[in-house]
């Protein structure tokens, strides 16, 4: 008999205790190599849209999206932004291009990566 807590543990109740344990370990290495896991494939994600941005966007909107003030600063953006850069990215606005066919939806989702890697605003 082990004693947890001031109780009395019989072999059976220590082994659900130990698997608990273990289950909760389990679980806890899972949703660490998961976040690893997420946070390579958003490194990807951010180094594909910057090279997206570069080829792009760069020439209007700055090196390492430092605008001169004369076109809006992406890093300005904030996360509930998505729809409206997609529109204007699609669309264009003012002296900016469309760029409908041009860029996929992946290469949306990687310009937008790095645009919020280098937000301002979270």
């Amino acid at each position: 008999m082990l004693r947890s807590k001031g109780r009395m543990l019989g072999n059976q109740q220590f082994g659900v205790v130990r698997m608990n344990k273990l289950s909760a370990w389990l679980v806890s290495c899972l949703l660490v190599l998961s976040a690893v896991a997420g946070y390579a494939q958003d490194a990807a994600q951010i180094e594909a849209g910057e090279l997206l941005y570069d080829e792009h966007c760069a020439s209007c909107h700055g090196e390492k999206l430092r605008s001169s003030g004369a076109v809006p600063d992406l890093r300005e953006l904030g996360a509930g932004d998505r729809v409206r850069f997609n529109q204007v990215v699609l669309d264009g606005r003012g002296q900016m291009p469309s760029f409908h066919g041009q860029v996929s939806e992946q290469e949306f989702d990687q310009l937008w990566a790095y645009i919020r890697s280098r937000a301002r605003n979270n």
